[in-house]
């Protein structure tokens, strides 16, 4: 059952903390709900960095990863764009998509329609210890993201978590939270949203250059250990649930 947007305001006003994953998502909640900025607060969802080991990029085949759901406003219909714009430059790559969705078909049929099935494969999905294998395999994580036609888009991406903990550079767009975690030319690559040519050079340069590939990794590796271990943001949410805990505590025995 849909919840209105009075409900929303009426729930969001009532909390003494609202918890979000991104300064993306503080500013919409401001602007759209009116919420006080210091009841918000921006704990970013985390990993278990045991389970996402750093590796080098520098020596890597030139292999382009992708991996999502088969739905608009992940971009893939772009990413094919770009891929026939790179094969046509002869640039040497393969570029591999992993997941399912409803735009399986049409995907499968643009990259028929473009001549480009020896450099793309949708691949369907894999279990999650093959897609980290693959993902740390491949040179570059392209994650074309859009705003979809009916609104709908992604906060920050788990995926791109992912890949810049495992030391794969990301080639990403600048729309809602992920220019907090792509910050471009320091921990990897942005481009604008709908936009193929541009998404093709910055997939190019990452794959012809491995000391570029390098640095990025090294920094968006050491990003993700300062703000997205999930041991540290644990702690984190639990401090301000117990906070709540205690302030809701508090007032109830003043009361008795």
């Amino acid at each position: 059952e849909d919840i209105s947007i009075n409900e929303v305001r009426a729930n969001l006003a009532g909390a003494s903390t609202v918890i979000t994953v991104s300064d993306f998502n503080v500013d919409y909640l401001y602007r759209n709900y009116g919420i006080d900025r210091l009841k918000i607060r921006r704990i970013y969802n985390g990993l278990d960095l045991s389970r996402f080991p750093y590796k080098t990029p520098q020596e890597r085949p030139p292999m382009i990863i992708a991996v999502g759901r088969l739905v608009e406003k992940k971009g893939f219909s772009d990413l094919i764009e770009a891929c026939c714009l790179m094969a046509q430059r002869n640039a040497v790559f393969e570029c591999s998509i992993i997941g399912t969705g409803p735009l399986e078909s049409e995907l499968h049929r643009q990259v028929e329609s473009l001549g480009i099935c020896e450099k793309v494969k949708l691949v369907g999905p894999l279990p999650q210890n093959e897609v980290i294998k693959r993902v740390q395999g491949a040179a570059v994580m392209a994650a074309p993201c859009i705003v979809a036609s009916d609104e709908d888009k992604d906060g920050l991406p788990t995926v791109l978590i992912e890949a810049m903990a495992l030391g794969t550079p990301c080639v990403s767009t600048d729309v809602t939270g992920i220019p907090e975690l792509v910050i471009d030319g320091e921990t990897g690559l942005t481009v604008p949203q709908h936009d193929p040519s541009r998404l093709a050079s910055a997939l190019e340069t990452l794959l012809m250059q491995p000391n570029l590939r390098f640095e990025l990794s090294r920094r968006a590796r050491n990003l993700i250990e300062k703000k997205f271990d999930i041991a540290r943001n644990s702690i984190e949410v639990r401090v301000v649930f117990q906070d709540a805990y205690q302030a809701k505590t508090g007032i109830i025995e003043g009361v008795q």
